[in-house]
């Protein structure tokens, strides 16, 4: 049979002090992304049982703890997302007129309905670079796509976050449009 494995006193005060630091703002960033509190309480102790079962893995030259704490978030909540197959897309019809801006008459309800009809991936990295204000280094390394050239991923993330941005006022126009 299995032998359970018996944590040290350290190693239980440890895990207690990364959850206390770490744990409110992971909540807050789970939490945007998955709606439902009890989902988000389930990502977010998948989140630390992965962070313990692979501690041997973290890199502090490549990383700060949050940052990789925020990654493995980052993939739970994903893996959580597409089991529920959530990705409601917003099409996309480049020979529209995008407007530069979002239109004046846009509320804060309307640009969550909006965001919330993004793809996971969408709302996450709308959630890492607006709301968490991460630059797109740290984007790119919690995304897990900084295994490419750094420079070539900064770039292709700057580059969705505008589509994702196009994509947003385009939704919103029509919102607005229809009212």
């Amino acid at each position: 049979m299995f032998k359970r494995r018996r944590h040290s006193d350290q190693e239980t005060e440890d895990i207690a002090a990364m959850i206390s630091r770490y744990g409110p703002a992971l909540m807050t960033f789970v939490g945007r992304i998955v709606t439902i509190q009890e989902d988000a309480e389930d990502v977010l102790q998948e989140t630390f049982v992965s962070a313990y079962k692979h501690l041997e893995d973290y890199d502090p030259e490549k990383a700060s703890m949050k940052t990789w704490l925020h990654r493995i978030a980052y993939h739970e909540a994903l893996y959580l997302l597409r089991r529920r197959k959530r990705m409601a897309q917003i099409p996309l019809n480049v020979s529209e007129d995008i407007p530069d801006e979002l239109p004046d008459a846009t509320t804060a309800e309307q640009l969550d309905e909006a965001i919330q009809k993004l793809s996971p991936e969408e709302q996450m990295l709308l959630q890492l670079y607006y709301f968490d204000q991460r630059p797109l280094k740290e984007i790119a390394y919690i995304t897990g796509a900084a295994d490419n050239s750094l420079e070539r991923e900064v770039s292709r993330l700057s580059s969705r976050l505008h589509r994702i941005r196009q994509r947003l006022r385009i939704f919103l126009t029509r919102m607005n449009d229809e009212q």
